[in-house]
């Protein structure tokens, strides 16, 4: 275990994710950099707070400039949306929003690590079990956190720095309530055979606000992972992300068959609750 672990960049840091991971590098007198858009609420002489909006590359240009003399060790990427939309109504502009979010500002990023990460450091992304393609009406969202997962591989193999990705299944956060709040323009794109599944996905989103694992959990596998060696490059967290990952090994028309029977049967018993 490597204990000697002396700066930390964490990407969203307002994430519920985050919080209690912050809290335990503190306590380990690491100094944290930490980049929200929010206010971040908690006070260190070893944390060190910058406000950053990571949907616009110029934003993530001018913060590495401004941190430019620091080296980090470890690096956390925690900023993300959800998207959603029927791939025949899906608007080009909302999948390039989802893109600049999850991917292009991940790209940005790497970027900017030129020099400024240690040769035996880390980076972590936080993916999704929708990575593994198997969530309809999720597709803006599946590609951006598949491609994001390529992205980090590639890295990995041309620089040789390790890369993580961090698959999480349902986890209780206010990531979903949010996620409604910006998808209000996209569920006009539910109408007529779509409409039912609509309404279905964005209740089923604002139940999981209460239902699957701690976001807690999440946060020790990752400050696990930081003192770790020899990390593998990714790991799946949570009942349902490891049945996904089972799942999407027998990608093929049965398969989708069996998804659009189990959703259907889903939207018709919240229709009748």
């Amino acid at each position: 275990m490597n204990k000697n672990i002396k700066n930390v960049l964490i990407i969203a840091a307002t994430s519920d994710m985050a919080k209690s991971l912050i809290d335990k590098l503190l306590s380990d007198k690491v100094n944290v950099y930490a980049t929200s858009r929010k206010e971040i609420e908690i006070s260190s002489d070893y944390l060190h707070k910058f406000s950053l909006d990571v949907s616009k590359e110029e934003n993530i240009n001018s913060f590495f400039k401004e941190i430019s003399s620091i080296k980090f060790d470890v690096v956390i990427c925690f900023q993300g949306i959800a998207l959603t939309s029927p791939v025949e109504n899906l608007d080009t502009n909302e999948l390039k929003r989802q893109l600049d979010i999850s991917l292009f500002s991940l790209l940005s990023i790497l970027k900017n690590l030129k020099g400024k990460i240690n040769k035996n450091g880390k980076i972590m992304n936080i993916s999704s079990m929708a990575s593994y393609g198997i969530y309809p009406f999720l597709s803006p969202y599946s590609i951006a956190k598949a491609s994001s997962d390529i992205l980090l591989s590639c890295y990995e193999m041309e620089t040789g720095i390790k890369t993580v990705s961090i698959k999480p299944g349902v986890v209780s956060t206010k990531f979903w309530k949010y996620c409604v709040d910006e998808n209000k323009n996209n569920f006009c794109a539910y109408s007529d055979k779509y409409s039912e599944i609509g309404l279905f996905l964005k209740e089923n989103a604002l139940k999981n606000s209460n239902k699957g694992i701690k976001p807690e959990n999440v946060s020790n596998l990752i400050y696990k992972i930081i003192y770790d060696n020899s990390p593998k490059s990714s790991y799946t967290i949570g009942k349902d992300a490891k049945i996904a990952q089972i799942l999407s090994l027998f990608k093929g028309r049965i398969l989708f068959s069996i998804i659009r029977h189990v959703l259907n049967i889903r939207v018709k018993r919240q229709k009748n609750e």
